[in-house]
C-alpha cells in the first residue's frame, strides 16, 4: 500500500508544473467568460429597454402626451347639439378633441361628420361611454392627457325633469361629481361648465343677472345648480380654472350647415322651438303649438332670451382661454333681448 502511495506520488509531482500552467490558462479563460457574459446581460438588458420602449411608443398616441398649454381638450357629451358645435369650433382652433358620449341622446352622424372633416391623425377622438362608469372615465382619464374638460352631457328637457327626477339628478348631479373626481387623481386643472339659466327658476326682478338668487324650481334646474355647488365647493380647496357659464335658449345651426339640432323621434315633444318650427314646416307634425296664454307680455305668450348656438360655443371657447388657476367665472350668455 504504502509503496502504491508512493509510486503514485512521483508523478503527481511530475505533473505539477503542467497544472500550474493550465491555472494560469483557466484564469484567463475565466475572465473571458466573465466578460463575455457581462457583455451578454448588458446588451439583453438593452434590448428588453428598447423593446420596452418600442411597446409604450406603440402604445402611445397623440392624445396621451401632453404640449405646452391648453391643447388638448375632453368634450363630455360631445355627440349632441351643442357639444358637437363646440367640438367643430374647437377643431378648427387647432385644438385636440375626445369626446366622450353614451350616444343615449347623441348623435353618432354628428360624431361622423366630424371624423370627415378632421380626418388627420391626432385631431380628434371619439370614445363611447357613460360617464355614470366611474370606471370607464377613470380609464379614460389615465389613458388621454386631457388639458381642460368641457362637460356638456346631461338630459336637458325641464318637462322630462319632473317625469324623470332620479334620472336627472343621477345624470347631471352625480356625473358631474365622477368627472370632478376624475379630473383631480389625474390634475386635470381646468373645467367649462354648461350650466343653464333654469337654476334662476322665476326671479321676482328682470333682467337676470349673475347675482340673481338661484331659486329653481324643476329638477333638471334643481340637478343643475347642484353640481355648480359641487363644483364650487371643490374648487375652494384646488388650484382649479373653473368657468360655469348659465345660458338661456339656444337655436340654430353650424352655419355651413354641417351640423345642426336632430333630437330623437321620441324626444321632440320636449324639444327646442326650432325643432317645432321645422317639423310644422315639414309635415312631421300637424302644426306649432304655443304653450301658455297668460303671461305679461304683450300678447300673453312667453317670452325668450334666444342666443345662436354658434354664439354660445365662442364663449366657451372664450371661457376656455380666460380661465385662470384658483378662479372661479360664473357668466350669463345670452343676447339680453326678449324674442
Amino acid at each position: 500500500m504504502l509503496g502504491i502511495n508512493r509510486g503514485r506520488a512521483q508523478p503527481r509531482a511530475n505533473r505539477s508544473w503542467p497544472f500550474a500552467g493550465m491555472d494560469l490558462a483557466d484564469s484567463k479563460r475565466k475572465s473571458n467568460i466573465v466578460g463575455k457574459i457581462l457583455f451578454v446581460v448588458t446588451l439583453t438588458t438593452l434590448c428588453i429597454i428598447l423593446l420596452q420602449q418600442s411597446s409604450s411608443f406603440s402604445s402611445s398616441t397623440a392624445f396621451s402626451h401632453r404640449e405646452p398649454g391648453v391643447t388638448h381638450v375632453l368634450v363630455t357629451g360631445g355627440a349632441g347639439y351643442i357639444g358637437s358645435h363646440a367640438a367643430l369650433r374647437l377643431l378648427n382652433d387647432y385644438y385636440r378633441v375626445t369626446i366622450v358620449d353614451n350616444l343615449s341622446r347623441g348623435n353618432l352622424g354628428a360624431v361622423k361628420i366630424l371624423q370627415g372633416l378632421y380626418p388627420d391623425p391626432g385631431r380628434l377622438q371619439f370614445i363611447y361611454a357613460d360617464l355614470g362608469d366611474a370606471k370607464a372615465v377613470n380609464k379614460i382619464f389615465a389613458e388621454n392627457a386631457f388639458d381642460a374638460v368641457i362637460h356638456f352631457a346631461a338630459v336637458a328637457y325641464v318637462g322630462e325633469s319632473t317625469l324623470e327626477p332620479l334620472r336627472y339628478y343621477h345624470n347631471i348631479t352625480a356625473n358631474t361629481l365622477t368627472v370632478l373626481e376624475a379630473m383631480a387623481a389625474h390634475r386635470v386643472k381646468t373645467l367649462i361648465y354648461s350650466s343653464t339659466c333654469a337654476t334662476y327658476g322665476e326671479p321676482e326682478k328682470m333682467p337676470i343677472t349673475e347675482d340673481t338668487p338661484q331659486v329653481p324650481i324643476n329638477p333638471y334646474g334643481k340637478a343643475k345648480k347642484m353640481a355648480e355647488d359641487i363644483i364650487l365647493d371643490f374648487s375652494r380647496n384646488s388650484d382649479m380654472a373653473v368657468m360655469i357659464l348659465r345660458y338661456f335658449n339656444v337655436i340654430g345651426s353650424d352655419p355651413g350647415g354641417r351640423l345642426g339640432e336632430a333630437p330623437r323621434p321620441e324626444l321632440r315633444e320636449h324639444g327646442r322651438i326650432s325643432g317645432a318650427c321645422f317639423d310644422a314646416a315639414a309635415g312631421t307634425i300637424s302644426g306649432l303649438k304655443v304653450k301658455g296664454t297668460d303671461y305679461n307680455t304683450p300678447d300673453g305668450t312667453c317670452v325668450r332670451d334666444y342666443i345662436d348656438v354658434t354664439d354660445l360655443v365662442d364663449a366657451h371657447v372664450k371661457a376656455l382661454a380666460k380661465a385662470m388657476p384658483r378662479k372661479v367665472g360664473i357668466y350669463n350668455v345670452g343676447t339680453g333681448k326678449d324674442q
